[in-house]
């Protein structure tokens, strides 16, 4: 039962930080009305290690919440607190909840990425088997020159992706602003409509990110074998 209690305390804990966070609201870039014809680009996006402090949540809004992101190559660990992580691994589609607690035990459950339970990371939604890239013009977040695009990613399973973003020359491309289209897991919520979620990067260093920190525990889990052993428990 402990598990089942930790599973169903994480995703409410989630649920609840996404519900009291928010981003300001998507706006059009100042020229994008001048700017030429647009011009696509296949190109995927290829952003050196760093770490940064993302501000996350949906749109319109005051209290951001805060955590701190290391990415590389196409990985993204998300620390919702020291003791709560999100691990994204593109190259298995896979994303970790992995919890200390008090006594130091460690838990950790994989899942898909679009499963409930988890929030999703605006980093980890540019990368995929297919990505096309569109110019939407240029604006200036946080006192940084940036151009903007829009940009459709597709995965390897098929499942598309759309997001905004704002690159920074002044930080190697890397996106200082993304606003992307979310899609709740159908099986969960056949009805749900795409939701937009938006994040702002600050204090981005670039600096080797420790592999450690990237790889998932040995004792990781199907989420669905954590809940057939509860009710197992349960039954007897």
């Amino acid at each position: 039962m402990r598990l089942f209690k930790e599973i169903r305390h994480a995703a409410s804990l989630v649920l609840m930080l996404v519900a009291c966070v928010n981003i300001p609201a998507a706006q059009e870039p100042a020229n994008a009305a001048d700017s030429p014809p647009a011009q696509k680009s296949a190109a995927a996006f290829n952003f050196p290690d760093f770490t940064a402090i993302q501000k996350i949540g949906p749109g319109g809004g005051r209290r951001p919440l805060v955590m701190k992101v290391y990415f590389s190559g196409s990985t993204v660990r998300v620390e919702l607190s020291p003791k709560i992580i999100n691990l994204f691994v593109t190259s298995t589609g896979k994303v970790y909840r992995i919890e200390t607690y008090p006594d130091k035990v460690t838990s950790c459950v994989s899942m898909r990425r679009d499963q409930l339970g988890f929030m999703a990371s605006p980093l980890e939604m540019l990368q995929g088997a297919k990505v096309e890239r569109t110019p939407a013009g240029t604006d200036v977040v946080d006192g940084h020159k940036t151009k903007v695009e829009d940009v459709v990613v597709t995965r390897a399973d098929g499942k598309i992706m759309k997001s905004k973003v704002w690159e920074s020359d002044e930080f190697q491309g890397v996106p200082i602003k993304i606003i992307s289209e979310v899609t709740p897991d159908p099986k969960a919520r056949p009805d749900a409509k795409p939701v937009k979620i938006g994040a702002l990067y600050g204090e981005i260093n670039f600096e080797k990110v420790d592999p450690t920190l990237l790889t998932p525990p040995d004792n990781c889990k199907p989420v669905e074998q954590q809940y057939k052993v509860v009710e197992q428990k349960v039954v007897k």
